[in-house]
């Protein structure tokens, strides 16, 4: 049974990041899960490890102040077979003109945000309160 009270959220955001167990070449031998490290104990892929971190900062961030009333969704840039229709069904309930699909579309970056089916952030996380205060206007979001 549903509760007529209950509201649907407002805003969505897609927080597109590499899945860690998918680093390497995506296949059954070339497939590295966990932390890969070297054999002194480095972390192989550091770099990466910042980004996914960053990711999950931005994720509870946005869950700590907003809750159910904003929806976060993470997703891997070659995943295809989620992101495309996720983002086709943002595009759809937002009505995001076609300029802005196209933008939102055409290089995505292994660090993109995407806020109510448009692009807000691309090729590094934006800070926390920048995102925040963005999802606060009752306007559409934008940078």
């Amino acid at each position: 049974m549903s509760d007529p009270d209950r509201q649907h959220p407002v805003h969505s955001v897609i927080l597109v990041r590499e899945w860690e167990q998918q680093m390497s070449s995506s296949g059954c031998c070339g497939r590295l899960e966990g932390d890969a490290l070297f054999w002194n104990g480095e972390r192989c892929f550091p770099e990466r490890r910042a980004l996914m971190e960053g990711a999950g900062t931005l994720f509870r961030a946005v869950r700590d102040v907003f809750g159910d009333t904003v929806v976060v969704r993470v997703v891997d840039p070659r995943n295809l077979p989620a992101l495309l229709p996720m983002l086709l069904q943002e595009f759809w309930r937002h009505r995001v003109p076609l300029a802005s699909v196209w933008r939102t579309l055409s290089g995505m970056a292994v660090t993109t945000v995407i806020v109510n089916g448009r692009l807000f952030s691309r090729g590094e996380w934006p800070p926390v309160d920048q995102l925040c205060d963005a999802l606060s206007s009752p306007r559409s979001p934008s940078p």
